[in-house]
């Protein structure tokens, strides 16, 4: 078909920037970093659920699944079965849990990503011009003064290279963001089932072999699902041994020596210094939060206090569970 310049140009859907300076501000990487609860099932929707599924197994007809009248300290006794494998685990399949997960780098949505079970949205890149969008920093960057001004050079020149080539209109956005860094900032949205979430928590929490964000990214998450559903406090664990780092730390080669099939980055945490080790089996010579810059200044690093506090809410949903169970 011709082109019809009588018809009036659709209204796109995003900002065209063309000709506009690059805008540019920094944030540290964990402090940015947001975890939004969208859309879950109620406390009720999910001890209902849960005991009918389990309930159907062995009922002698439909009407038998009901709850009726079983008190709240059954149902959740029936729901942490199910959390904790004790009991038919599909229930935990019907559950939905949608997150907006904000401030990410575009290095930390490699890793969400992988997570095949997890349904996603994403902030566009392709058409979408993003000389303004904001660039995240680490702490021990920002604590390393010449290496931090460099880090900001390179990224505005990147910044500035990406929009000379789409203001060209040479050269397309497609083409353009190439150049972009990893430390450029998107979010995502992100749909799980609960017992693929539990699974995510589990595997992100890992502090010796994730990094910093996915470990903030896990507690954040785990902290919304346990004020929807506190009987999740049975399962969900923030100090238990990290054991894939555990066994693949030191393991025989086959041929009479040791070698490593995980991620020796830096020495075990208190929690996971459970074996030998020689102190050359890491490539660091130290525990990750004490790698804090050329300018460290020995305090708490920035991961370690939001850890804490969120670790802190947690056990204070997991107490106040615990003590409504009689447990306390």
């Amino acid at each position: 078909m011709p082109q019809n310049k009588n018809l009036t140009p659709v209204k796109l859907p995003m900002e065209l920037k063309f000709g506009q300076e690059p805008k540019t501000k920094f944030y540290n990487n964990l402090n940015h970093l947001k975890v939004e609860l969208i859309d879950a099932p109620t406390r009720s929707q999910a001890l209902n659920v849960a005991w009918q599924y389990v309930k159907a197994t062995w009922a002698d007809h439909h009407d038998h699944t009901n709850p009726g009248t079983a008190s709240l300290q059954e149902l959740s006794a029936n729901l942490e079965d199910v959390l904790n494998f004790r009991a038919l685990p599909t229930p935990m399949e019907c559950l939905g849990f949608a997150f907006k997960l904000s401030g990410l780098s575009f290095q930390e949505v490699t890793h969400i990503i992988r997570h095949r079970a997890g349904s996603f949205a994403a902030q566009c890149t392709g058409d979408r011009d993003l000389r303004d969008d904001p660039a995240v920093i680490p702490e021990a960057i920002e604590n390393s003064p010449g290496f931090l001004h460099r880090y900001r050079k390179l990224v505005r020149e990147s910044k500035q290279l990406y929009a000379d080539m789409c203001d060209s209109k040479d050269i397309s956005m497609m083409d353009a963001r190439m150049i972009l860094p990893k430390c450029m900032t998107s979010f995502y949205l992100m749909r799980l089932n609960l017992k693929d979430l539990l699974g995510f928590i589990a595997q992100r929490q890992d502090m010796q072999i994730q990094p910093a964000t996915d470990n903030l990214l896990a507690a954040y998450m785990a902290r919304e699902v346990l004020k929807v559903l506190p009987e999740a406090s049975t399962r969900i664990n923030f100090n238990k041994p990290d054991m894939h780092y555990i066994k693949t730390f030191r393991v025989p080669d086959g041929k009479g020596g040791e070698t490593s099939r995980g991620t020796n980055l830096y020495w075990p945490e208190p929690k996971n210094d459970k074996f030998d080790y020689h102190p050359n089996d890491t490539i660091y010579q130290s525990r990750r939060e004490d790698i804090n810059g050329t300018e460290n200044p020995g305090t708490k690093t920035i991961f370690t206090q939001l850890w804490e506090e969120t670790l802190n809410e947690i056990e204070g949903i997991q107490l106040a569970y615990a003590q409504f169970m009689g447990r306390k």
